[in-house]
């Protein structure tokens, strides 16, 4: 139905769905842990050095809105390229689904380690 009232096809409407479910869940992740985090938050760390990151408690809603401005800039590329080149449309919608995942497996380890 959404997929006739735009004009797309189903293909592009799911990756477009599953993008902004997975945008929603990371923003309501971090929306429902802002409380209990510490002031200063770890944002990077590995198994050699250790944390070597730290930031603020709005640094996560920083890395939030970045992942949204990435989605939006995709998403007007993908509204532009399809009718002239549909592939392109399909790799930059693509990338926004990966974009969103990585974003949500990185805010929900950083909210879980702090």
């Amino acid at each position: 139905m959404v997929a006739k009232i735009l004009g797309l096809n189903r293909t592009i409407v799911a990756l477009i769905a599953i993008a902004c479910v997975l945008l929603t869940a990371s923003g309501v992740m971090v929306s429902m842990n802002y409380g209990r985090l510490a002031p200063l938050i770890v944002l990077h760390f590995d198994a050699l050095n250790g944390v070597d990151t730290f930031g603020t408690r709005a640094s996560i809603w920083g890395v939030w809105f970045l992942g949204l401005a990435i989605n939006m800039v995709n998403w007007a590329l993908a509204y532009e390229f399809y009718h002239r080149e549909r592939l392109l449309s399909y790799l930059y919608l693509g990338g926004n689904v990966l974009i969103s995942l990585i974003m949500f497996i990185a805010i929900g380890v950083v909210v879980s380690i702090n």
